[in-house]
Order: structure tokens, then C-alpha cells, then sequence
């Protein structure tokens, strides 16, 4: 099926290129779908030469494609972006498209929640959304009626983050703990990012699913290392043994089998054998 052109231009090179100083935007039209995407380019790099994994995999699926990319240390509000989203409602962009998700994590993931007022009954996935330190445009805010206007709203939260928002009341809020840093990483990491699109995008993301594919964690020896290391700063050296120990256990890693045993000898923990 191909996307239909009304008043608007949908020749790519139309909503390709710079946004003001620190933002680029690059526009591919596929199918029906579009996804409307939010990344943060490395520090060090120009947004406009920053391109993610998830384009591609976005395209593979047949999806249109809208990113907006914002430099190192820059958010998403700025005056450009904000009137790039008032030149795409005056001229009908969104209304081309059978569906349309907004994504993006933490700052990126606020983004997704105040432009998605541009286009009404859209999708949202928001991964940990993150607001600016100032929000000087009054326009495109994530409030509650605003998010009213979605078909769909996604929170994927962390309770153990401190700077984690309160999901709206409306949101499908999909909890998991030891998310940061990182999280779009570690979802795809894990396997669990593409389950949560694919979800938003078609029938509907089940919580169950996602905490499964998350699960895959329990293999990966940087979120063991992680955990263990907050377990023993917390002071819960049992925690600490727990976790490490399993890990040996599963993998026969010898550096985390030999940490286990240094855990126990040191903090004289009972009830544990060797490994």
C-alpha cells in the first residue's frame, strides 16, 4: 500500500535537514505506519550524521520514518523543533498515515509525549521521559489533556529511578526495576525493544511479554555487575551473594565465582556453599 499525498509535499528532501544549530530531521516515507522518532547524537558528533540501528530495522519493517535528532546536551524543545511540528500539522503531514508512533527515551521519550499532540489519535512509547531543566514554550506540554488525544500511551517506567516521572493516569505503565543508564540499550540489548514498537505500532503491548524478553538480563554480566555493586553499597552483602552466586552458578564465569567467594569470607555470610 502506498501513502497517498494530499496538501502537503511528501518528497523526503522537503522535511530532510537542519533544525536551527543543534537539530536535524530526516523524513523517508515506506508504508501506512510511520514512526516518529526522538535520538540523541553522541557527544562529540553532529546530529545530522547520526544514524541509529533502529532506522534501520524501522525501514526493514516497512515503516515511514521520521527522526528527529537533537546534538549532545541539547533538548527537543526548541523554538525550530517546535515550529517544525507546526509547519508538519498546517500541512496535513500526520493525516497521510494509517497509524503514527511517537518514541523516544528519557529526553527523547518526553519529546514523544508533547509532539504527539500534533497528531491526534497517534501511539505513544515513552521509555523513562525526562523534562528539561526549562520548558520556555508553552505549547506541545505533556498534559493530561493533551495525552487524552492518543490512541495508545506506553510509560515504561523504572521504580528505582530517582528522576523517573509519574505516568499519566491514561498510560499502560510498564514497570521494570535497574533500567538507567541507557534504557533504549538495554531494551535492545535484552530483546525487549522491538516487542514493545511492534506491540504499540499493531495489537497492543502486553506487560508480560516485555517483562519476559527483559529476563534475558539475568545473562547479561554487566546488569549482574550493576546489581551486585547497588546490592553492596546498599550494605545488603546476602543480596550480593545471591545475585553473583547465581550467576556463577548459570555460567561457570570464574571471575564472578571467585567474587562470590570473596563476598562470603569477607562479610562472614552463613547458609551459603561454595561454588
Amino acid at each position: 500500500m502506498t501513502v497517498t499525498q494530499t496538501t502537503f509535499d511528501l518528497d523526503p528532501a522537503s522535511l530532510t535537514g537542519p533544525l536551527g544549530a543543534h537539530h536535524h530531521v530526516r523524513f523517508a516515507v515506506e508504508g501506512p505506519e510511520l514512526l516518529v522518532h526522538f535520538a540523541t547524537a553522541p557527544k562529540g558528533m553532529d546530529a545530522d550524521h547520526h544514524h541509529s540501528a533502529l532506522e534501520v530495522q524501522a525501514r526493514q519493517r516497512g515503516w515511514s520514518l521520521l527522526t528527529i535528532i537533537a546534538e549532545f546536551g541539547h533538548d527537543f524543545r526548541a523554538p525550530d523543533v517546535i515550529a517544525f511540528f507546526d509547519r508538519c500539522v498546517d500541512g496535513a503531514v500526520f493525516d497521510q498515515f494509517e497509524e503514527t508512533l511517537f518514541y523516544g527515551d528519557q529526553e527523547g521519550g518526553y519529546a514523544a509525549l508533547c509532539y504527539a499532540l500534533a497528531a491526534p489519535a497517534a501511539r505513544i512509547v515513552t521509555v523513562m521521559p525526562k523534562a528539561p531543566d526549562q520548558i520556555l514554550e508553552a505549547r506541545y506540554l505533556p498534559e493530561a489533556a493533551n495525552l487524552a488525544v492518543a490512541s495508545r500511551l506506553v510509560w515504561l517506567t523504572d521504580p528505582t529511578s530517582d528522576a523517573a516521572m509519574t505516568p499519566d493516569p491514561s498510560a499502560q505503565v510498564v514497570r521494570n526495576r535497574f533500567l538507567e543508564p541507557g534504557p533504549e540499550k538495554r531494551l535492545l540489548r535484552y530483546g525487549a525493544f522491538w516487542a514493545l514498537l511492534d506491540g504499540a505500532m499493531n495489537h497492543g503491548v502486553a506487560a508480560s511479554q516485555i517483562h519476559s524478553a527483559i529476563r534475558a538480563r539475568r545473562g547479561d554480566r554487566l546488569y549482574i555487575r550493576r546489581l551486585a555493586a547497588q546490592c553492596i553499597s546498599a550494605k545488603k552483602f546476602s543480596r550480593a551473594a545471591v545475585v553473583t552466586g547465581s550467576f556463577a552458578k548459570r555460567t561457570g564465569h570464574k571471575r564472578f565465582r571467585d567474587s562470590y567467594a570473596k563476598m562470603i569470607e569477607e562479610h562472614d555470610l552463613k547458609g551459603f556453599s561454595k561454588i
